[in-house]
């Protein structure tokens, strides 16, 4: 074959990849909301909003935006079913309280929500990097949203927030991920000091917020990418579980063949729980008696009030930070209790989460002081919506009334709900603030 020929044929081959190429860079990203949902986390951390299928298209409009951390992001059982049954189907279905908004009001959702992230991150950096960065792009342009729903846990909100306290305004040093200033402690209460801080910490620092790379419009190639990274884990992740697997069949093959000549089978009748075992928290659920997993998470009853005082403060400049950058949209602040908070226990006592403070893993506590530790915790979040105009709404009353006769969290993550649980919490943002929104009255703490 002439040199010329497989030339031309070489030439055509590589035009017509080429041209394929820009053609999927010119349109894939204005299907992205049809990714499957186990390979959402293919996508950019900033444009992750765009793939989500709680809207009607890639840009949604006139929507509302949820924030917040895992709660608003959607974690729990329900999304872990349904990775673990769709993992290999290509489909995205509904697994949060925004899905079921969206399906009952067709308005268009989207979750800014960030896993583990205090008011800061949660408030600051996760919704408004992402708004710039996709109004960066060339396919893009995405206003504000209608309505943003602040998802505040009593859960660990507080205890995030305070531990950020210390690590930024009180540490100085350094870690393996980045440097601490070591930001003036007492100038923590200055708002305009704060402001900045904000700025610096929670967007400037951040690469994507002031990206100007002109790679940053391949959304195609990006795509592909972070799939190629993700193939390779999810083949290394096998290879080392078959290892893993071999090896274990063959140590328990050894095992079996040294046991097999020993018949001898010792029964104690006598059997003592063991020291160290973890206590149970025994809820009254629709007349039963339910065993719920040690050291729910709950009101942040291991706080001073010191502490709360500066967890709030954090909360309140992050919001007020947050409406300033999104000032056509109208917000409302959902307190969500933590399970401690929520079920009817049959015994006095609760037994409740504590970690990252006492160096315990949990501690004991009266129903009472449960109760009144999240009616505190609540009146200051909403002494923080009123002070500054906004929309409040307690679900406290709600989610007890329910777990009287329904479990609302697990069976395997009692950190989070489950369907029922989203269900619920979907229900009521829906009644009072949604179909309300001509009308909104701010409901107060109340027992």
């Amino acid at each position: 074959m002439p040199f010329n020929y497989r030339l031309k044929n070489l030439t055509l081959a590589f035009g017509s990849l080429a041209l394929t190429y820009s053609a999927l860079e010119l349109i894939v990203p204005y299907f992205l909301n049809h990714i499957p949902l186990t390979m959402y986390n293919a996508l950019q951390t900033e444009t992750r909003v765009l793939g989500q299928s709680s809207k009607d298209s890639v840009i949604p409009k006139n929507y509302i935006a949820l924030v917040g951390d895992s709660y608003a992001q959607g974690r729990g059982d329900w999304l872990k079913k349904i990775i673990k049954n769709n993992r290999y189907k290509g489909t995205n279905p509904d697994y949060y309280s925004g899905h079921i908004i969206y399906r009952k009001t067709g308005i268009d959702v989207i979750t800014y929500g960030m896993g583990g992230a205090g008011s800061v991150k949660g408030l600051v950096t996760a919704p408004i990097i992402p708004h710039l960065y996709i109004n960066s792009l060339w396919p893009y342009t995405l206003a504000q949203p209608k309505h943003i729903f602040v998802y505040f846990y009593e859960g660990n909100d507080f205890t995030d927030n305070s531990l950020y306290y210390t690590n930024r305004f009180l540490f100085k040093g350094y870690d393996e991920n980045y440097f601490f200033k070591g930001y003036d402690a007492k100038l923590f209460y200055t708002p305009l000091y704060f402001d900045q801080y904000l700025q610096e910490e929670a967007l400037e620092r951040y690469p994507s917020y002031k990206n100007d790379s002109s790679f940053r419009h391949m959304i195609f190639t990006g795509l592909m990418i972070a799939g190629w990274n993700n193939l390779k884990k999810e083949i290394e992740r096998g290879i080392k579980k078959f290892k893993s697997l071999s090896s274990f069949n063959e140590k328990s093959s050894e095992t079996f063949t040294k046991q097999k000549s020993i018949q001898t089978l010792k029964v104690s009748l006598d059997i003592q729980p063991k020291p160290n075992s973890s206590p149970k928290n025994i809820a009254i659920i629709n007349e039963k008696k339910i065993t719920l997993p040690a050291y729910l998470q709950g009101p942040p009853i291991t706080l001073s009030p010191k502490q709360i005082k500066k967890s709030v403060y954090i909360f309140e400049r992050s919001l007020l930070f947050m409406a300033r950058f999104f000032s056509q949209s109208k917000i409302s602040i959902i307190y969500i209790p933590g399970p401690a908070s929520i079920y009817s226990m049959a015994g006095p006592n609760v037994s409740y989460e504590a970690a990252g403070w006492s160096g315990e893993r949990g501690r004991i506590t009266s129903k009472e002081e449960i109760s009144r530790v999240s009616l505190e915790s609540c009146k200051k979040i909403y002494g923080v919506t009123k002070k500054n105009g906004f929309h409040f709404l307690d679900l406290r009353f709600y989610f007890r009334e329910r777990a009287k006769t329904k479990i609302l969290h697990g069976p395997e993550d009692y950190q989070h709900f489950n369907r029922t649980g989203q269900n619920l919490l979907a229900e009521l943002i829906i009644k009072h603030i949604v179909s309300n929104s001509q009308n909104q009255k701010s409901n107060t703490c109340k027992e």
